[in-house]
């Protein structure tokens, strides 16, 4: 990299690094205002996150009215920019969050499945808060997370700073991330994955299920760890509340997510996520381009 282009870059990394610090002091209320202010300028600006989300929403619910929709894609970015508002708050405050967390019976239900010797493995859609998960899981119990590394590395070091608060070992989308996460559960430990992040493409890495009727590119390491290792999947995801608390939802998955045959299980791994997203469709990350063309002739919605 030429020096004036490092230093702009190292310039901009420490403005968004003090940025995200100030954010961090910032009340929740205030947070939260700040998320819905962003959300309704983003949709009103109808710029690519906008048109993401209402592309996604168009595939996802086609016989749903427009104007429904349309409130739905609103109120969906408001539920996004509120969670990344809140994210610089999780990471760096030190806080405890847990007062903040109903944990439902979530850490009852991990403690349960660990001890029947398999490991467990957490599959974490990203709905809801993601980040707020840590602090209503069973802290108490090993547990190995996969990350995919931002683009900005000054905020990779943010990002794993907060998470090793909440004890979870962060390991990256890499052959030496794969080789911890089996010998997490290999050993009876807790791995968590977010099991909706798009893959680059179909292949090794990923199979082509479809979601919400629509056949996109799935990953399918989760189904072959599950496989392997006997491995229970419980399906959790940090719901925000009308006050600004929180409260865990969980479910087990059914058998199926680990299945031999690749394409069975992300069938089902697509199924458990469109589950998670029922409950309330405007808390999911509906941004990403998870409807990209994968097949022959498929269109392009973006």
């Amino acid at each position: 990299m030429e020096p004036a282009r490092a230093r702009k870059d190292s310039i901009q990394s420490r403005l968004a690094r003090g940025g995200l610090r100030l954010l961090a002091r910032f009340p929740w209320g205030v947070l939260h205002r700040l998320g819905r202010t962003i959300g309704v300028a983003m949709f009103r600006l109808n710029g690519r996150e906008a048109r993401n989300v209402c592309a996604n929403l168009a595939i996802a619910y086609p016989g749903v009215d427009e104007m429904q929709r349309a409130a739905l894609a609103r109120q969906a970015l408001i539920e996004s920019a509120i969670t990344f508002c809140e994210m610089p708050r999780i990471w760096l405050s030190q806080e405890d969050l847990s007062a903040r967390v109903d944990p439902n019976g979530l850490p009852e239900a991990m403690r349960a499945l660990v001890a029947e010797g398999k490991g467990l493995i957490l599959a974490m859609p990203h709905h809801g808060n993601w980040e707020m998960v840590s602090s209503g899981i069973d802290q108490a119990l090993p547990i190995t997370g996969l990350y995919r590394p931002p683009r900005q590395r000054f905020i990779e070091s943010l990002m794993n700073q907060g998470r090793s608060i909440a004890r979870i070992r962060m390991v990256p989308t890499s052959r030496a991330g794969i080789i911890a996460l089996n010998r997490a559960l290999k050993t009876g430990e807790v791995v968590a994955i977010l099991p909706d992040q798009v893959p680059k493409s179909a292949g090794a890495a990923a199979a082509v299920a479809p979601f919400f009727g629509r056949e996109c590119a799935t990953m399918v390491l989760l189904g072959r760890l599950a496989a392997r290792y006997g491995a229970p999947v419980l399906f959790v995801w940090a719901r925000r509340l009308a006050d600004g608390q929180y409260r865990m939802e969980h479910f087990l998955a059914d058998k199926d997510i680990a299945s031999t045959d690749p394409v069975e299980a992300a069938t089902a791994l697509n199924r458990h996520i469109e589950r998670c997203i029922a409950a309330d469709p405007a808390q999911y990350q509906w941004a990403y381009r998870r409807f990209a063309p994968v097949l022959p002739g498929q269109d392009n919605p973006y």
